[in-house]
């Protein structure tokens, strides 16, 4: 059993005497060191450590077996070894010693090459790094763009909204719709440029996660929202919620706005919207539910509604620049949560979104 355990092992396990030599090597000693076995049994460890500290590897040898009883054992060290080709391998080393009956003690090495993992390690780092500067880019390119798009913007806005002041007696319907035309398309320019930013901005111009009390976020979306629920004359309902929830709550309450904006704006004609808002403890996570008698959603649309700028309904009936689920989407991914909906269509719709507790929840 011992010697297919030797066998079986993915890792080089050497047993090394006190004076240093090699009385056992498993089989991948060979992959590792290069060495066959038979050249490393009887062999002084020292063969495997490289000739810049050789000289010195005796004298540390003979230290751990006089200190090891008082030395904690399986440790894992980080060392180079040399290989019979004499190139160097990075390695993870963890050493136990062991007594036998009427023997010296000896130890037993076990020996893990950590080139790939190093390897890979090294490339999350230079991959992380790039994202990082990628994103830096990015969100650079988004200010930059957008306040350069702005002016020129605003520029055709006022010069044609003074061209139709200063000749609106000579201006025709015809005309003046166009101008009508130019001013709306310019206002929906600048909103999409300043949603665009927005979405850009969901993971570099944010918060430090903290916790935070949902009803207090719920509570700042609502009153932001207050002239619009009043105009509508929606009855919005509060449940009781957890004291708890663990996130950017500034970009909470944006969820919150987003999701209650649009059960606003996408009621039914005629009928006094009625919205409710929920939140539960869900298999250690907080489900947030805000729930509408509105239009309802189609289920064929359940991935489209959350894509940027993807429109359900004509611009014409309802404005906005459809980008409104993609930035709530993009907010709850950031914190390791989850959003879908149900709804029935003309009946309304029920969007949920989970957010971690924290660890004081």
């Amino acid at each position: 059993m011992f010697r297919s355990l030797l066998e079986a092992s993915p890792d080089g396990i050497l047993i090394v005497e006190c004076d240093g030599l090699i009385s056992l090597a498993n089989p991948q000693c060979e992959k590792l060191f290069g060495f066959r076995v038979d050249e490393l049994v009887g062999q002084p460890l020292e063969m495997l450590v490289p000739r810049y500290v050789r000289a010195q590897h005796a004298g540390l040898r003979e230290g751990f077996f006089a200190n090891m009883t008082s030395r904690p054992m399986g440790v894992g060290l980080e060392l180079v070894a040399e290989r019979k080709d004499g190139s160097w391998i990075p390695v993870e080393i963890c050493l136990n010693s062991f007594a036998r009956e009427g023997q010296r003690p000896a130890a037993i090495a076990i020996v893990r090459d950590t080139s790939e993992p190093r390897r890979v390690d090294r490339e999350i780092r230079r991959f992380n790094e790039e994202l990082r500067r990628s994103n830096e880019e990015l969100e650079n390119f988004a200010f930059v763009a957008s306040h350069d798009l702005q002016e020129p913007l605003r520029m055709v806005s006022g010069y044609v909204q003074l061209l139709a002041s200063r000749n609106k007696e000579t201006l025709d319907a015809a005309s003046k719709e166009y101008v009508a035309f130019a001013v709306d398309g310019v206002k929906r320019m600048q909103d999409l440029i300043r949603d665009l930013l927005s979405y850009a901005r969901v993971g570099t111009r944010s918060q430090a996660f903290a916790t935070f009390d949902p009803a207090a976020a719920v509570a700042m979306a609502l009153r932001n929202l207050g002239a619009m629920i009043e105009r509508s004359g929606a009855n919005v309902r509060v449940d009781a919620m957890p004291a708890r929830a663990y996130g950017d709550e500034r970009q909470i309450v944006q969820v919150l706005q987003n999701l209650v904006g649009n059960a606003l704006k996408f009621h039914r004609p005629g009928v006094q919207p009625q919205i409710s808002i929920s939140a539960e403890i869900v298999e250690g996570e907080l489900r947030v539910s805000v729930a509408d008698k509105g239009m309802g959603i189609e289920a064929a649309y359940a991935e489209k509604v959350f894509v940027i700028f993807q429109r359900l309904n004509g611009r014409d009936d309802y404005p906005g620049t459809g980008i409104g689920l993609a930035i709530a989407k993009k907010v709850v991914e950031r914190h390791g949560g989850t959003i879908w909906f149900d709804s029935t269509l003309g009946e309304g719709a029920t969007f949920h979104f989970t957010l971690p507790l924290g660890d004081e929840s």
